[in-house]
């Protein structure tokens, strides 16, 4: 026994590597940061490495509840049209000042100023902001909404910095660029024609493990040369990686690839008014449109099956999500085909096209021409003349499709895809008071039960008023068929086992795969 104690004593102990203070990770960026402001956000890249540098009142937590983070907590009038947001204690900036009521205020009163004229200004110019009690700022909107406070996720900037400057000089400053700083884990060291390095912002609460983070930027229009940085070792991480990309990085042993759900929503909207009316103003013929789509088949072929097929205006992985509206009008193309005989669309025997009283049923789908954009309209294209119906693509660079299109209605068909937000709140898509010109797909007629459900769960508080009014939003939606929705989207992020402590919630938005990155670190202690 002596001796059995004697050589266990001798044996080394196994410990548990710790995290530990020091190094630097390596992100492959897609796309050029432009103004690193909060305010000025004008591409995805921007809005990725402002995460890192800026904080907002609050945030989305993994079960998306919206939580405080330069707020404490907040409080909600009983008529709903205040909210009183008190603000956190001890919080500095990146230089060590403190971080304080006045900062918010300036904040949001730059938003408000009439030179400020990036979207969504006219929606903070009809909410009042002002100074509460001690450490409150005062939120007073005009009408009950419901997700506000998710919109208080906008990064606050340093009042003592940019005081007295204009939006235009707020944008040209050097704090909005190579100086700029935040509330956040990271403050800008420098910045390059190849990347943006980032330092630990030594007042931030919590400590990030990483000394640096270098946003390594590859152009957009090769996001190749970002994945191969990580394969040959030059980066540590890259997200947004396309999907049939991924059974490649899942292939090697030094990488994890994380795959979580994302609130797009991908849908083909009708336009039932000018050279739409005679094809999209019958809600029976929109509906067998959406019953001749296969989702699923069209997820497995163009999406390698990384995504989730929904029928419903609401991405799945939302938790208003209606399983039940989604099963509503299944996939079924005989039924389909049946409909549009009963509309009067028949099948003509020699072009095999449907037509009604000499009119072909023929009509053009404009869509974005990158992936999948262009493979999602082909296939849609292809199931829909199954059935009889011709569809012509006409594929548009992302920008034009939008100014030229979307906008401004002109179009038969259009393939959209729309980050929607962890809210269900999806009024300025759906509600047919929007303002004209806005990215609004509602109908101007026949409206009415849809309008309310999306006031009724704008305006309730309450979560189980608000799922009920968002499950019969869904429910007419299907009946109403104003667009085929097909799917939403899942974000595939790349991982190099050199970094460690990366974890993502369950459902994003992309930028937000910077969550937890104080929790990252590549040195080890024990």
């Amino acid at each position: 026994m002596a001796a059995v104690l004697a050589l266990v004593a001798c044996q080394p102990v196994a410990t548990v590597p710790k995290p530990a203070r020091g190094g630097t990770a390596i992100e492959a960026l897609v796309g050029q940061a432009a103004v690193l402001n909060p305010l000025f956000e004008s591409n995805a890249s921007t809005r990725d490495v402002n995460s890192l540098i800026y904080q907002g009142l609050t945030k989305v937590d993994s079960q998306q509840n919206v939580v405080g983070v330069l707020a404490q907590d907040w409080s909600v009038s009983t008529d709903h049209l205040t909210y009183t947001v008190t603000i956190h204690d001890g919080v500095k900036w990146g230089d060590g000042q403190p971080f304080g009521v006045d900062d918010v205020l300036f904040t949001y009163h730059v938003l408000q100023d009439l030179e400020y004229q990036q979207p969504g200004a006219d929606v903070w110019r009809q909410v009042g902001i002002a100074a509460g009690g001690p450490g409150q700022v005062v939120f007073t909107l005009r009408a009950p909404d419901a997700s506000f406070p998710l919109s208080l996720r906008i990064g606050i900037i340093a009042k003592h910095i940019f005081a007295g400057m204009a939006p235009a000089q707020i944008v040209e400053s050097p704090y909005s660029g190579v100086r700029a700083f935040g509330t956040g884990p990271f403050k800008v060291g420098s910045i390059s024609q190849l990347a943006i390095t980032l330092d630990r912002n030594t007042f931030a609460l919590p400590q990030p493990y990483l000394d640096h983070l270098v946003l390594r930027t590859y152009p957009a229009t090769d996001p190749q040369l970002a994945i191969r940085a990580v394969l040959s070792g030059a980066a540590d991480l890259v997200g947004g990686i396309q999907p049939q990309e991924v059974e490649t990085l899942q292939g090697r042993t030094d990488l994890t690839v994380k795959e979580v759900r994302m609130f797009t929503n991908a849908f083909v909207t009708f336009n039932p008014e000018g050279d739409g009316k005679q094809f999209f103003g019958d809600a029976k013929v929109r509906l067998a449109l959406t019953q001749a789509v296969d989702r699923q088949r069209m997820v497995t072929e163009v999406l390698a099956g990384r995504a989730d097929a929904d029928p419903t205006p609401i991405p799945t992985a939302d938790w208003a999500y209606s399983s039940a509206a989604a099963g509503l009008h299944p996939y079924d193309a005989v039924a389909a085909a049946r409909a549009l005989d009963a509309a009067g669309w028949v099948v003509d025997a020699s072009s095999k096209v449907r037509a009604k009283k000499g009119i072909a049923f023929k009509v053009t789908l404009v869509a974005a021409d990158s992936y999948p954009n262009r493979q999602i309209a082909d296939s849609i294209a292809r199931q829909l003349l199954d059935i009889g119906v011709q569809v012509d693509v006409k594929p548009l660079p992302a920008s034009k499709l939008l100014q030229d299109y979307v906008l401004t209605h002109k179009y038969q068909m259009a393939l959209v895809s729309i980050d929607v937000g962890p809210d269900p709140d999806q009024y300025s898509l759906w509600h047919s008071g929007a303002d004209a010109g806005s990215l609004n797909f509602a109908y101007s007629r026949g409206w009415g039960l849809i309008d309310k459900d999306l006031e009724d769960g704008r305006a309730a508080v309450d979560p189980s008023s608000r799922l009920a009014a968002y499950i019969d939003f869904q429910m007419l939606m299907a009946d109403a068929a104003p667009a085929i929705f097909l799917y939403a989207g899942r974000y595939e992020y790349a991982i190099s086992q050199r970094v460690h402590g990366v974890h993502i919630n369950k459902a994003i938005e992309p930028h937000e795969r910077f969550q937890y990155v104080t929790d990252w670190y590549v040195n080890t202690s024990g």
